[in-house]
């Protein structure tokens, strides 16, 4: 049987240019050029990880894998020719946005984290516009990429959450997925921006709780690994002016209640940003005030930080 404990899920979705591959001003507006700050933020997290031993899953679209474009004989990115200007960025280039082996180096070389499938070009995984082909593609190119890497990856992480093909995946040698946090609709609702204003107050005065996942039972497919909160689903104009008056630890405070609670019902809470959200030294406050939290539980035995494909391993000990 699995340890009777708390778990603590962080995940990242690692993809710099290509996670906007179809978006060409968002992605403009975004990034810096040549991705130097990204690089500076996933060094300042890793930082934060080894100071609390917390164990990262980083979810990696498979070109970052490669040091330049290497004009491969399988390419799905010639499709975007004419069609995104990214294609010009990405396409025979050595573009440090858009290629990124040294992160990979950065990641891998610190022992404890994990590495996870994120697409090989960031393609959306819908079964309405992915052909199992292309979905074949996706899987097989970045499983190659990664191989080279010396990594073997069981956890998988959909672009944009959005979930398909999960039979190609196992097949594939994949074991558990990431799925999204539940919302009420309330909190879900785009109309006049209200859900994105309620959820600010929500993550506030912590009204509601975050969604907490017991160590499913036996499977035999992909485990749904889901995930409790996107550290950043905040309205904008609010983080800021909370940033601005150092008040930001003040909008954690749902997360820092689901953090105890999972100890205390020894149940998982999982986490989830992207690497380039982080830009201001109160993000990475933001990030150091988890990490506090889930540490003190660690240090009373209520609770262990783990992996997305442990977790999933855990199954196996319910049998």
């Amino acid at each position: 049987m699995p340890e009777r404990t708390g778990y603590f899920i962080f995940s990242l979705d690692t993809e710099l240019g290509w996670g906007h591959f179809d978006l060409d001003q968002i992605r403009a507006r975004l990034f810096s050029p040549g991705g130097d700050r990204e690089r500076e933020s996933i060094r300042r997290i890793l930082a934060l990880c080894s100071e609390y031993g917390i164990i990262g899953t980083w979810a990696i679209v498979g070109h970052l894998f490669y040091e330049h474009c290497e004009d491969c004989p399988v390419c799905p990115v010639k499709a975007w020719k004419g069609k995104y200007r990214s294609f010009e960025e990405a396409f025979g280039t050595a573009d440090p946005l858009w290629y990124g082996a040294d992160i990979v180096e950065m990641i891998t070389s610190q022992g404890r984290q994990e590495i996870a499938f994120h697409g090989y070009t960031h393609a959306i995984f819908d079964a309405a516009t992915m052909s199992k082909d292309d979905a074949r593609v996706e899987i097989e190119e970045w499983k190659r990429v990664a191989h080279r890497a010396g990594i073997e990856a069981k956890a998988v992480v959909f672009p944009r959450n959005r979930v398909a093909y999960l039979d190609m995946l196992y097949e594939a040698g994949f074991t558990c997925y990431r799925s999204e946090p539940f919302y009420p609709w309330l909190l879900r609702t785009r109309y006049f921006n209200i859900g994105s204003i309620l959820r600010a107050v929500d993550h506030l005065l912590a009204v509601t709780r975050l969604p907490l996942y017991d160590v499913p039972p036996g499977a035999h497919l992909m485990v749904n690994v889901g995930a409790s909160q996107h550290l950043f689903d905040f309205h904008p104009q609010i983080e800021k002016l909370f940033d601005k008056v150092n008040l930001h630890r003040l909008r954690l405070r749902r997360i820092r209640d689901g953090i105890h609670e999972a100890a205390r019902q020894k149940k998982m809470l999982h986490i989830w940003a992207h690497p380039w959200e982080f830009r201001t030294g109160q993000d990475f406050d933001k990030l150091r005030y988890v990490f506090e939290h889930v540490a003190d539980e660690v240090e009373r035995g209520q609770m262990r930080s783990i992996g997305m494909a442990d977790f999933a391993a855990l199954t196996r000990e319910t049998e």
